[in-house]
Order: structure tokens, then sequence, then C-alpha cells
């Protein structure tokens, strides 16, 4: 596999997304990849063409902050998704979607833009979940390790060096495991 130097990924050119968003009568604009995270990488301006000349400044900072780091860059995903038109049809209940209409109406977007939103948060907590499950996993096999050593190395005591200690003061949850 070729090296692939710091100029190779600053020049990858990612689908960059562009959100309004609005808190309190204040509105501005972020832009992200979906490839680097929304909240970890992002251009935020008071319109589309600042956030997104902010995001590029941010990307080139980001992804050399992760190359000298020896952190993976997620590569453009552009393969599979060229597969896709992004045009797909869904049917539901005339309570959602009036719901949908009135929540897009109150943030001045449109039903698509609104829906699209939605789509796009709902991929972002899932893959957020599929991570934290991961690290929990990875801590849980780590903590079962070290609770299988422990156990391990008291009852190795118990049995070789019960002559030499009174066990009954150091019986505790470990030993009664062991």
């Amino acid at each position: 596999m070729p090296y692939k130097d710091l100029k190779y990924y600053k020049n990858l050119e990612y689908n960059i997304i562009i959100e309004k968003q609005e808190l309190d009568g204040e509105i501005w604009f972020i832009a992200y990849a979906n490839e680097l995270g929304k909240y970890a990488c992002y251009g935020r301006g008071e319109n589309q063409v600042e956030a997104l000349n902010n995001f590029l400044k941010v990307k080139e900072e980001f992804i050399e902050y992760l190359f000298n780091e020896g952190f993976d860059i997620p590569e453009p995903v552009k393969e599979e998704t060229e597969k896709f038109s992004g045009v797909f049809n869904v049917r539901t209940s005339p309570v959602i979607h009036a719901n949908l209409v009135y929540q897009a109406k109150k943030m001045d977007i449109s039903l698509n833009l609104y829906i699209n939103q939605i789509l796009a948060a709902a991929v972002e907590k899932k893959k957020i979940e599929n991570e934290v499950m991961n690290k929990l996993t990875e801590i849980y096999s780590k903590l079962e390790t070290h609770h299988f050593e422990v156990t391990k190395q008291l009852k190795y005591q118990k049995e070789n060096l019960s002559g030499k200690h009174r066990w009954t003061e150091y019986e505790g949850s470990y030993l009664k495991i062991a």
C-alpha cells in the first residue's frame, strides 16, 4: 500500500453539508463533512459562504492535526454514494406529515431540508452510539481480564501463603469469589 502524505489528505474532496441554525432569534450557518464529524470539524458563519470558507480553513488544520498525531483520517465516501440518486419516497401517516410540515415552517425551511436534517442527525447519532458501544465493550473486556488476574493472584496467595498470614482478616469479596 503506497504511503499517503499530508498533501494527499489535504487535497481530498469531501461532500460538504451546510445547515442553517437558529437559537433565540440568532441565525447562523455551519458547514461540515460527515466523514470528519459534524461537531469535530466544522465552520460557522453568518452566511453560507462564510461558513464554507471557515470550514475549509478548519478542515486543513484538523487534517494536519490528525496526521501529525497518527490518527486515521477518514476519506470521502464517494463510491457508495454514487450508486444512489438521493431521491426516495417515504409513506407516512397524515398526522406525521402534518407535524413535519408544521415544524419545517416554524423553522422557516423547506420540508425536504427539514427531513434531510432529521435523517442526517439520526445517522450521526447511530454512528456515535456504535462508537460508544465499541468503546464500552473494550472497557468491559479489560475489566474482565483485570478481575480474572486479580482473582487468580488472590487464589495463589491464599493457597500458598495460608500458613504465613491470617487470611480471615483479608476475606473480602475477591477471596469469596476465588
